[in-house]
């Protein structure tokens, strides 16, 4: 490692609680995609299958943690921890995704900078610009002496011979 390279980042602790023999398709389907979203933005992660034997501690800090949804007995996987903080679920992290703030979800450094929203006002100005002529509204490209002239005579004054026309 040389003087102009960063210090590798410290792996995080982000843990996913899943079932390796689930017999949900909405659970496994939820696995696989926070397992897949996690590896694409390079964020590492350790996979606890709490279904594996021997790893009834591991299912039972998950359940002590997690959150259960209405009319369940148990937290049921996939949960996400940083360590030993619950995260959230599944529908907690792809909430997070769609608004991006996974980062924050997951208490971890952002690796690129959030876009800037737009100031509402700003926002209500530039779109009322946009819709007024360019005449009336903002300045143009081109100078304001400048004006269209028309060439062709008012549909008035042509006379129509209406006995061409077939």
């Amino acid at each position: 490692m040389g003087e102009g390279e960063p210090a590798p980042a410290p792996a995080a602790d982000i843990k996913i609680f899943i079932s390796g023999n689930s017999g949900s398709k909405e659970i496994t389907n939820s696995q696989h995609r926070i397992t897949m979203i996690l590896k694409s933005l390079g964020i590492s992660l350790q996979q606890v299958d709490i279904s594996a034997p021997g790893t009834e501690e591991q299912r039972d800090i998950m359940r002590a943690g997690a959150k259960k949804k209405e009319g369940q007995r148990y937290a049921l996987p996939p949960q996400i921890f940083n360590g030993e903080k619950y995260c959230g679920d599944y529908d907690d992290f792809d909430v997070a995704n769609e608004d991006d703030e996974l980062e924050e979800f997951l208490c971890i450094p952002r690796k690129t900078p959030k876009a800037v929203p737009i100031n509402p006002e700003d926002e209500k100005k530039q779109e009322d610009a946009e819709k007024l002529p360019a005449t009336e509204g903002a300045p143009t490209d081109a100078p304001a002496t400048e004006a269209p002239v028309a060439e062709a005579p008012p549909a008035e004054e042509a006379p129509i011979d209406e006995t061409v026309a077939a």
